[in-house]
Order: structure tokens, then sequence, then C-alpha cells
């Protein structure tokens, strides 16, 4: 028997199925530290499913009254490990679905003991059958997180993770109760300066994915829905700058007035909707602290357009104009990144 005995294993479950049944009595031909499951408020019906597993199993099963989420149920586990299990060197994350194999939950076991301290994905490989909904939250997730924190991870939507023990303080903080809470602690993970290992896992569909309650287009919107908000606000502070510069232009005849006071409009919505809206960042106490961030973070982006359009100054129109753009995007980005993660951080 392998021995595996220094890691945990943390099964999130939704209404499960006979795949956890088969899951379990595979994964118990190895030796581990601790198998944990969490009921994340599963239906009445499958009440039976827990006890029966319990019966069959050396196993710890927490529940939730209600259906909370993946995120909520990683939480659960994270805190119970943190708590009861300090002891061991990491956890790896299972999907109840079937869709892990234990040859390849083993391959992750055996990459984390010889790296205990870097975090370790198990990814598939997106071929011509993969169901289009996982293959479209993949790649827009994998160009989204490449392009705003240089981050570049073959399978984004991956739940197979080893997670050293020393990070699941961190983890916990962080925002998020449904599939989001995943790209968050990836995303915290990059920060964090740890080591991701990318390990070859097959490819397992169950009957086109059903069996999965990642539901797809819905929750790779869900994972985008931050950025998606904050392009969408983005957009509308634009318009109501251009709409208020055009009305404030009729009644002075300084475009450096109209252009002032249509930016401090235009600007204060900007600065209410991303607060309230993108990054839902209730807090008072800091809100003082929040503008003068904002507005400092507003001179940088503009000093450092006008500089950097700047060295194109003599060349001809389209040229400059083309820079200008590319310039603008990049910033658009770096503003996002700043705004999540410094001034409206949660």
């Amino acid at each position: 028997m392998k021995d595996f005995s220094n890691f945990c294993i943390l099964i999130p479950s939704f209404n499960p199925d006979e795949n956890l049944y088969k899951l379990l009595n595979e994964l118990y031909r190895s030796k581990w530290g601790r198998v944990i499951i969490i009921d994340d408020g599963s239906s009445n019906e499958s009440k039976q499913v827990f006890e029966d597993l319990a019966n069959l199993f050396e196993l710890d099963i927490l529940y939730h009254d209600t259906n909370k989420g993946k995120g909520a149920a990683l939480k659960t586990g994270f805190d119970f490990i943190k708590t009861y299990s300090t002891n061991f060197d990491g956890v790896i994350t299972v999907d109840a679905d079937g869709q892990h194999l234990v040859d390849d939950i083993e391959k992750i076991a055996h990459s984390a003991n010889q790296a205990k301290s870097n975090v370790v994905f198990g990814v598939r490989k997106f071929g011509n059958n993969t169901p289009f909904a996982s293959l479209f939250g993949n790649k827009v997730t994998r160009y989204l997180l490449h392009a705003m924190n240089n981050l570049d991870i073959d399978d984004t939507q991956t739940g197979l993770r080893y997670l050293p023990i020393d990070i699941l303080d961190k983890l916990l903080l962080l925002p998020g109760m449904r599939y989001e809470y995943e790209l968050e602690c990836l995303i915290t993970i990059n920060n964090l300066g740890y080591n991701i290992i990318q390990i070859q896992i097959k490819t397992v569909y169950l009957n086109q994915n059903k069996g999965s309650h990642f539901r797809g287009l819905l929750d790779s919107t869900r994972v985008l829905l931050i950025f998606i908000r904050y392009s969408v606000i983005s957009l509308s502070s634009f318009g109501i700058d251009i709409l208020f510069f055009a009305i404030l232009l009729s009644f002075y005849e300084s475009i450096f007035q109209a252009t002032i006071i249509a930016r401090i409009i235009s600007g204060s919505f900007n600065f209410i909707l991303n607060k309230l809206v993108t990054f839902k960042s209730y807090s008072r106490s800091n809100i003082i602290k929040q503008i003068f961030q904002y507005l400092f973070l507003g001179a940088m982006l503009a000093l450092l357009s006008a500089q950097i359009v700047g060295i194109s100054e003599g060349v001809a129109l389209h040229s400059t104009l083309l820079l200008k753009v590319l310039v603008d995007t990049s910033l658009f980005f770096i503003a996002f990144y700043v705004q999540k993660s410094f001034i409206f951080k949660n």
C-alpha cells in the first residue's frame, strides 16, 4: 500500500452519486492522513449516501445546512484542517463527480512529496471532445489571467490541487462562495510567490460533464463577473464624460472648464460604482483614503499615458493614435488590477 499519510484529501460534494463511492473505494487502496468530505447542503435523498459512506469508510464528513457553493465548502474544509490537522504537509482537493482518477490524485501526491512547499495543479488537456462550456470558460479565464496577472495556467478550472498547509490561513481570508473562489485562490497563490507545478492528468467527461455542478457558461461568467462589471462601468463613465462635456460646452466657452467639470462628474460616477458594484467594498471607514488613492491612480495613469504617447511626437497622426490606443488599453488593465488588489481590496 502506498503511503501518503502526510496529506489530507478534501472533497466538496453536492448531491453525490455512485461516482463518489467509486472514488473513495479506489482512494483507499493507498494510505491517506485524513479524508474529509463536505456535504454542501445536499438534498434529503442524498443524506443516505453520506450515512452509507460514513459506515463504509474511515473519514470525516462536515455538513452545510443549505447549499452555499463550492468556495464555501472548500473554506469549511480548510478551516477544519487548519484547526485539527496541522501536522500534515498539505491538502489535496478533489472533485466528487468522478472526473479525477485516483492514479492522477496519486501523481499529484508524488509531486507534492518532492516539493512540499510548492503548489501542484492537475491540469487537463483540452481537445476536440471537450464540452464547449468547459472549453470556453477555460480559454477566456486563461487569457485574462495571463493579460492581467502574468499567470500562465493550462487549466484554470481544475479542482485537483495540492496546497501546502501554511497557505490555508491566506486562502480563508479570500472573498467568494462559489466557483469564483477557486480563481481568487489561483491569483492569490501567484501573488504570494508560490511556485505552481502543473501535472498533466487524464481528461474525463462523464455524460458530457452533466455530473459536474460547474454550470458551464453561467459559472464562467460568474468567474469573470468582476472584470465584466468593471468594463461596463468604465464604458458608461466614458459615455457620461462625453455627454456632459458636450452639454457644458454649450454653456461655457472654455473647453478646459467643460473638460474638468465633465471629468469630475464621470470620475465620481466611476468611483462610486466601482467601489459598490464592481468590487463590493462597502466599508465607509477608509473611504477618504480610497478617494485619495483613486485620484492618485488616475493622475499617474494620465501622466504615464501622456509621457509614453509623447514619444511619438512628430510622427504620422495614425501612428500616434495607434500608440495611444495600445497604451491606454494596457493602462486600463493596470487600473483594474490596482483597484482590485489595493484600493478596493475586500
